[in-house]
């Protein structure tokens, strides 16, 4: 029971601890109209979540480093469960909603814009579908003495799991490759830009080419974390490993949207 606590308490708290100076770099390189955009309030409640999973995590590892007989009630174990697979739906909503500023309505068309959102949508609706029958599975296999046993069983056999991150992954891949695909469209279309006025800062094509190398670093690792994942629960990993790979994954997807957000905060707050 304390070497696998301990694991998950090292990993969740470094995580948990850099979530500090994020949300810091976040508010500093905003301003008062950023602050209102739909994307600066999810990432805020992205940290917020994840900081909050962060804390209980730790404080479920420690206690069970104190108190190995005394197990804390399995309804905290949902939760964190719960809330960690809500984060990754709630990172991929800010994805798409980037993809939405590079491609609104008015320039599209409605019928060309419902086709482009259609799938992520979709895959979103389904996952929280998904996510309800999950966690009332959860709710009834924690009931009665083995609940422990039966919520180690249920969550290395329910298909609710592969759904989840089988989706999770189409849906990261759809929205980052159109969005990269996007900004190559832009890049092709401006390589002569220059600045003329201040020739010192990052020209629109630079900016762009950056911005491009952030979607594809926030696509790229999150994705094989969620490969990763359903790989190791078709090879019957113990359920602590599967734990550590998840909490990771989930820790990254948020530290990947909202290093985005920051990044674009800093370039708005250098002109």
């Amino acid at each position: 029971v304390i070497h696998p606590s301990l694991i998950s308490l090292m990993i969740g708290h470094s995580f948990t601890v850099l979530l500090v100076p994020l949300v810091i770099a976040l508010f500093y390189f905003s301003n008062r109209y950023s602050r209102r955009t739909p994307i600066f309030i999810l990432n805020v409640t992205a940290i917020i979540l994840a900081f909050f999973a962060g804390v209980m995590i730790d404080a479920l590892a420690i206690h069970a480093i104190l108190s190995p007989t005394d197990s804390w009630p399995l309804g905290l174990n949902i939760s964190i469960g719960i809330l960690g697979m809500f984060q990754c739906i709630l990172v991929d909503l800010i994805l798409l909603l980037r993809l939405i500023s590079l491609h609104p309505p008015r320039h599209l068309g409605l019928p060309r814009f419902s086709l482009l959102i259609a799938l992520p949508v979709l895959l979103k609706i389904a996952r929280i579908v998904n996510l309800i029958v999950l966690t009332k599975q959860m709710a009834d296999a924690s009931r009665g003495p083995q609940g422990t046993q039966k919520m180690a069983a249920l969550w290395m056999s329910t298909p609710c799991l592969k759904i989840d991150w089988t989706a999770q992954v189409v849906d990261n891949t759809y929205a980052s490759v159109a969005f990269l695909w996007s900004v190559r469209i832009r890049l092709s279309n401006r390589q002569g830009v220059t600045s003329d006025i201040l020739p010192g800062r990052t020209t629109f094509a630079m900016r762009l080419r950056m911005i491009s190398r952030i979607a594809a670093t926030n696509f790229l690792v999150p994705t094989l974390f969620s490969i990763a994942q359903i790989i190791i629960v078709y090879l019957g990993v113990n359920t602590g490993t599967v734990n550590n790979i998840v909490l990771v994954n989930t820790m990254i997807t948020v530290f990947g949207a909202v290093f985005a957000t920051v990044w674009v905060g800093k370039e708005r707050r250098q002109d």
